[in-house]
């Protein structure tokens, strides 16, 4: 692959001791792509800077280089950690291809090689090339939205259309030949309109959680995280107070401190192929602060990459605790949940009703378990339930 027709490599980073950047590499040119890749790091990072408006897209440098600036003076946290920093999509104005197009060819040829990729700058639309490029690996996966809103329509202005839209786009109108399961985390009602929560309760019947959930106990998330291949985030999830340079800020949303933990289960999840943060806005970012925010969540997802979970359910389920709880209800008499001892994280049996298709282990938090040791089936029983018969 000619690399240099897709990218331009990072410019300039400053590098000092103990320092993410002396873990990173930024080659220029296809043949440092390729030795650089050769060495199998624990992520690839590739900056994303364009911003679509209509047909449009705008390129916006400055989105990837402040947060590149803020990312590469945190603290290294391990010498286990090894990167791969590609530089940024571009495409010049005279060629005729699209960056989105660029985008998608660029992941999946890292995808088909094995890597973890981390996107980062540009808007939420950015995530339905990302999406055909891990669908094009096919192979079953799950993927994570993590959002108040659902973006299915109602945009605010023509302009937003492609972000607004997008997860329409790809939920409901992109045709994909694997099979692939929709989780959300995050969302807010208030952003939820009644079509939309139809359609999320009656057509997707996909897991979600909301935002006061996970606001209430952020442990709640990390069964979302941990099978995901493609997670998505949008920053207008993270309050508005530290990260204010976003699309939509408010003062309702994760602090730092909890998308910071999001972020980590995300980097120990089994698969977590690529990883995308969308719409920060540097021209909003006066002090920086967005871009700070921005470099914690990635500081975050790699310092989890090499902290992982060997707990990965066996065949024959042996490395797990078995648990068997009764319930009251007559349709469900009981319930089968799994631990693993030393990690502590917990997986729950979902059979279908009237036995249609074999049971699936799937993710599940310790609150499921003591919602069924009190006789009541948990809500995520439910929805599991619906994604499985």
């Amino acid at each position: 692959m000619r690399w240099e027709a897709f990218l331009m490599p990072v410019r300039r980073v400053e590098m000092r001791s103990q320092r993410l950047s002396v873990a990173t590499s930024f080659p220029a040119g296809t043949l440092a792509v390729e030795e650089a890749l050769a060495r199998q790091p624990t992520a690839v990072l590739l900056g994303y800077p364009y911003y679509q408006k209509a047909e449009v897209f705008r390129y916006s440098p400055q989105a990837t280089a402040r947060v590149r600036r803020r990312l590469y003076s945190l603290a290294l946290p391990s010498l286990a950690l090894q990167l791969v920093d590609l530089g940024d999509i571009h495409v010049p104005e005279e060629e005729a291809g699209l960056p989105s197009q660029a985008l998608e060819e660029v992941v999946k040829v890292l995808l088909q090689a094995g890597h973890k990729v981390v996107v980062f700058g540009g808007g939420q639309e950015a995530a339905l090339p990302l999406f055909r490029a891990v669908a094009a690996q096919e192979a079953p996966f799950t993927y994570t939205l993590l959002d108040r809103k659902l973006d299915l329509f109602d945009a605010l202005s023509a302009q937003e259309v492609p972000h607004r839209r997008y997860h329409q786009d790809l939920l409901l109108d992109e045709q994909v030949e694997v099979p692939f399961r929709g989780q959300v985390v995050g969302l807010a009602w208030h952003w939820v309109s009644p079509a939309e929560e139809e359609i999320l309760h009656t057509y997707l019947r996909v897991p979600y959680l909301r935002l006061s959930q996970v606001l209430a106990d952020p442990d709640e998330a990390e069964p979302f995280l941990r099978t995901a291949a493609f997670i998505t985030m949008d920053l207008g999830l993270v309050r508005g107070a530290d990260a204010p340079a976003v699309l939509d800020p408010e003062p309702e949303g994760l602090p730092i401190e909890v998308a910071a933990k999001l972020m980590r289960f995300a980097g120990m999840g089994y698969r977590s192929d690529v990883l995308h943060l969308a719409n920060y806005f540097p021209p909003f970012d006066k002090d920086g602060r967005t871009a700070a925010a921005v470099a914690i969540l990635l500081w975050y997802f790699l310092e989890g990459r090499i902290n992982p979970e060997d707990d990965f359910p066996w065949p024959d389920r042996a490395n797990l605790e078995r648990y068997e709880v009764s319930l009251r209800e007559v349709d469900v008499p009981t319930l089968l949940f799994y631990r693993h001892p030393r990690s502590g994280r917990w997986w729950m049996e979902v059979v279908p009703l009237a036995g249609k298709g074999p049971a699936r282990l799937v993710p599940c938090s310790r609150t499921a378990y003591e919602t069924a040791l009190r006789g009541e089936v948990p809500d995520l029983w439910y929805l599991w339930q619906l994604t499985t018969s």
